[in-house]
């Protein structure tokens, strides 16, 4: 028989484990933009006015495109009038689904880019 030890196998996490203080995004509470990844290629910026929209007014979103086929980048960025509702957004949509994928929600204090067109 060996003397090595066996390394343990990972125990699941139980409540104590978990920082619940900034599970919520305590650590920017003066965010108010949402940047929401994970994205199908199908979602246009009216599903995220019109889902996202319910937390709050809307200032501003930034969905990239690619140029050739017009679907978005699978990111987006989008601004709240303010923090609290940035803050409801996070904290139900993160993890959520949106046209049946899982999208990640983080918080941001970078203010949306404005879009600016090159000229052709």
């Amino acid at each position: 028989m060996s003397t090595r030890g066996r390394s343990t196998s990972p125990h699941p996490l139980r409540d104590v484990d978990v920082d619940m203080d900034n599970a919520n995004g305590s650590d920017k509470p003066h965010a108010k933009v949402v940047i929401v990844t994970s994205l199908t290629r199908n979602v246009v910026e009216s599903h995220l006015r019109t889902i996202f929209g319910f937390y709050g007014e809307i200032v501003k979103i930034d969905l990239p495109m690619y140029g050739k086929s017009g679907q978005n980048r699978g990111k987006g960025a989008i601004e709240y009038a303010d923090a609290s509702s940035a803050h409801k957004a996070y904290s139900h949509m993160n993890g959520g689904q949106l046209d049946g994928a899982i999208v990640k929600v983080e918080l941001s204090d970078l203010p949306v880019r404005s879009r600016s067109r090159s000229p052709r």
